[in-house]
């Protein structure tokens, strides 16, 4: 995959197998999306090669180019339906579990000659009998109707008049009116059906007889006790024919975690498992080996309280020699401490935290003057020049300074 995911471009792509809403990234986009077979999807990509990792969910896809066109990569995965919401995305070895780029698209349905309605395994266009999930040729009893011998006399009991009997399929010159009744001609006599006026069971089932067990949904509910019949949804939660199982307020067909109210998004961890992220390092708790530590994401020599595996300044010293270690500048307190500057900014040898007067060479406190006035007595009277007013003359007159 070309590294140029840098920007999102949202467009609508018109697939032949179906209509896709698709947000493409610059310079690569779905071409086409189509089955293989009734298991396998493959997705076509244009402008795009195999130097990605390329995932559909858990599904990790094959990738290959097209053997007509070298511009097409062709990516194959097993385990899609018909309809469903799916996102692909692309990994790279530097930026591990998270992908640096995803596209969503919709499984397009099955093409006509691939159809398989009674989930035989065979398609439709393949069997000669495609509603019959027992049958892929009609046989001796035709499509809709096992081709049981229960005897083993190798007459089907569709045309056994005798099907309990092995040595005989027939009424012979001896029967007379012997021959036992078969109401619904089913092929087995009134005296074994249990369903003599259904031919299409000999036992009642779990619909009983007259009412087929079918399934129509496929949902392992027959449709006789399915509230849904025709859906493929049995909620537990509230209304059961309702399309979302979870009553997370998304339909189950665009939930990638039907079952969990809590994503509808599989995530990094999966669904039925939080993506919380105690440390706030950006991998959540679940990929996470030491999820209480923002440095560590798995554990050092020590355990995930291996402070020598931590630098948490980035000052190449790790924590367990640095005496400072959130300060870049400093392995040591200094005069100043830790994230305090040694700045002598007077030259005095003094740094600046350590005096009041760090603009005075002469000085590090403000003294009687304050800083920048040095503190003197010319006249040594007891007061400094800057407060006496007769700094020169040893005391003061009443009127004034005494004249010179």
């Amino acid at each position: 995959m070309k590294k140029i995911f840098n920007s999102l471009v949202i467009f609508v792509l018109l697939l032949s197998s179906c209509t896709l809403t698709v947000p493409a990234l610059f310079g690569v986009s779905i071409v086409k999306v189509e089955f293989q077979d009734l298991e396998t999807l493959a997705v076509t990509l244009r402008n795009a090669d195999d130097g990605y990792t390329v995932k559909v969910g858990d599904t990790t896809l094959d990738c290959s180019f097209d053997k007509d066109d070298q511009d097409l990569l062709v990516c194959v995965g097993e385990g899609f339906e018909p309809g469903e919401d799916l996102v692909i995305k692309f990994f790279d070895d530097e930026n591990g579990d998270k992908p640096v780029a995803e596209l969503t698209f919709v499984a397009p349905d099955y093409p006509e000659d691939m159809k398989d309605t009674d989930g035989d395994g065979v398609p439709d266009g393949s069997d000669e009998c495609p509603t019959d999930l027992a049958k892929s040729e009609p046989g001796e009893c035709g499509c809709g109707k096992p081709d049981l011998d229960s005897d083993d006399d190798g007459v089907p009991d569709c045309k056994d008049e005798y099907p309990s009997d092995p040595t005989k399929s027939e009424p012979d010159e001896t029967d007379g009116d012997d021959t036992e009744k078969d109401s619904d001609e089913d092929g087995v006599p009134d005296s074994e059906d249990k369903c003599p006026e259904d031919p299409d069971k000999t036992k009642p089932g779990v619909c009983g007889c007259g009412a087929p067990d079918t399934d129509e949904d496929e949902d392992g509910i027959v449709d006789c006790e399915d509230k849904c019949p025709s859906i493929a949804y049995q909620d537990k939660i509230g209304d059961p024919c309702d399309k979302d199982v979870d009553n997370d307020g998304v339909n189950d067909g665009a939930d990638q975690c039907p079952y969990d109210p809590n994503k509808y998004f599989a995530g990094y961890c999966g669904c039925g498992k939080s993506e919380i992220d105690t440390d706030k390092d950006g991998y959540p708790d679940c990929v996470d080996k030491c999820p209480e530590n923002p440095e560590l994401i798995k554990p050092g020599e020590f355990g995930c309280d291996d402070e020598c595996a931590v630098d948490t300044d980035g000052d190449g010293t790790p924590d367990c020699e640095d005496e400072c270690p959130e300060d870049p500048d400093k392995i040591e307190p200094g005069y100043c401490g830790c994230c305090e500057p040694e700045t002598d900014t007077d030259g005095d040898d003094w740094p600046d935290c350590y005096e009041e007067c760090d603009l005075d060479p002469l000085k590090k406190h403000p003294g009687v003057c304050g800083c920048g006035v040095p503190d003197i007595d010319t006249d040594g009277d007891g007061f400094k020049d800057c407060v006496d007013i007769c700094p020169t003359e040893e005391g003061v007159a009443p009127d004034g300074c005494p004249e010179i």
